[in-house]
């Protein structure tokens, strides 16, 4: 073990919103990090620390619980207080994960305990118990066909196929319509899943310019004939991780230009439900050559991995199944039976509306807290941050992770290595809103410590 640790750690107690506990941890992580603090130092004692610092003793000893949260330090009785020599420690405030938050006026889990409750009394075991057909019972594909009627008039059941998740469907689409080595076609920063399935099958992804209102029509052109590539992948509203939606023209420049060059347009639309008037969806402007995908997992909860696709034709919902049963066989019986009990009893619309009133607050929340610039509408759950200053956003995001926070840099949703600098920060997996503050306020801190910094623009 080393001595009593240099005392030059010791951070400068400046005024502001973050919590003065919260300050000496940012600082004993950060001496960790850059060497000023190692394994092994001893700390001063807590009453020590109080007078050195001008705090009281009970804002010290909070610091030092957390930090031990951390795993910063580790305590001895009779020995003292040390810092740890393993890793850095795991993130305590999750901006990064983009889960929906606690719908704003329901209790969730007990809603989910008395649905599942209920369902095994109302239904046999023997329809929960075995396995179902690919695309789904025909009760599961009507209630789909329900959901998805938001997008436009009700489907017939043989167009709807139930998936175990968006990711799922997604991956028997691209399995049903295209093979090894075709490409497909995308935003600069897309969904990290899209990115994940297209290495797993290997495919090929090819990036499509954009500007504020989205995918450039004469630039999906030119790709498309340079890449030879059939497949269009969207993410038009509350787009991951950008967090823009489409204009209703540029969506239908694009349903015409992916009609020209006879495109398959596989359209991922987890977030709309979460907007009160969403423009009309690319199932709507181009029927005959789109995939629509609508997961629940992002507007009521990740507990249901249920979701529901909309194909052109019954022909091509049979080739999805195909490919589902080579996969994921299935959705979970009681998964989607609840998800299903749930929106024919109109409760799943009732905790939609709760999860966009809590975005609603959060993000009214990250406006008070963050400096101006970054990109958000009013109830999404994710917003993006764009960066000017000299930091990579993956350099930003191992800072953050060193001082407890997790959020998700450019590099994840990166399409080629020509992307905007920037960060995606998920607001619902915060436990509560008090939570949240602390972390877009730590946030805040190292932003404006950061080198090179400037205000970000959009």
């Amino acid at each position: 073990m080393n001595g009593e640790s240099d005392v030059r750690w010791l951070p400068v107690l400046e005024t502001g919103p973050r919590p003065v506990y919260l300050k000496i941890v940012d600082a004993l992580a950060d001496a960790r990090s850059n060497g000023r603090l190692q394994p092994g130092d001893r700390l001063p004692p807590q009453r020590e620390l109080a007078r050195l610092l001008g705090v009281d003793l009970t804002t010290v000893t909070r610091a030092f619980s957390e930090a031990r949260r951390r795993n910063l330090i580790d305590a001895t009785a009779g020995r003292g207080t040390f810092v740890t020599p393993g890793e850095p420690e795991e993130p305590v405030l999750d901006l990064s994960m983009n889960i929906p938050p606690a719908p704003a006026g329901l209790n969730l889990p007990r809603l989910i305990r008395t649905g599942v409750e209920g369902l095994l009394k109302r239904s046999s075991a023997e329809a929960l118990l075995s396995y179902h057909p690919g695309p789904g019972s025909p009760a599961e594909r009507a209630a789909g066909s329900s959901w998805l009627a938001a997008a436009g008039d009700r489907l017939p059941v043989d167009m709807v196929v139930v998936g175990s998740g968006a990711q799922a469907l997604l991956t028997a689409v691209v399995l049903a319509e295209t093979r090894e080595g075709d490409t497909i076609l995308a935003d600069a920063l897309t969904y990290p899943g899209l990115i994940a399935l297209a290495g797993t099958t290997r495919r090929k992804l090819a990036a499509v310019a954009n500007d504020g209102d989205g995918m450039l029509p004469h630039d999906l052109e030119e790709a498309a004939r340079r890449h030879g590539a059939r497949i269009l992948y969207l993410n038009p509203t509350l787009q991951n991780p950008t967090a823009s939606v489409m204009p209703e023209g540029r969506r239908r420049e694009l349903a015409r230009m992916a009609g020209k060059l006879g495109l398959i347009i596989i359209e991922d639309d987890p977030y709309r439900r979460l907007l009160a008037t969403p423009p009309p969806t690319f199932l709507l402007l181009a029927p005959e050559r789109t995939f629509h995908v609508a997961t629940l997992a992002k507007c009521l909860s990740p507990f249901l991995r249920t979701a529901f696709l909309a194909a052109p034709d019954q022909q091509a919902a049979e080739r999805v199944a195909a490919a589902i049963r080579g996969t994921t066989m299935m959705a979970p019986p009681l998964m989607t039976g609840l998800a299903c009990e749930w929106l024919r009893s109109g409760l799943a619309g009732e905790i939609t509306a709760g999860v966009r009133a809590e975005a609603q607050a959060r993000q009214e929340i990250a406006r008070n807290i963050l400096p101006r610039g970054f990109a958000a509408t009013a109830t999404s759950l994710h917003l993006w941050y764009p960066l000017e200053s000299q930091l990579r956003s993956a350099e930003l995001a191992d800072i953050a992770r060193r001082r407890g926070l997790a959020i998700s840099p450019a590099e994840e949703f990166a399409v080629g290595q020509d992307f905007a600098n920037g960060f995606r920060l998920a607001l619902g997996a915060t436990p509560n809103r008090e939570r949240l503050k602390e972390g877009l306020q730590s946030l805040t801190s190292i932003l404006s410590g950061a080198p090179g910094s400037s205000r970000p623009r959009v």
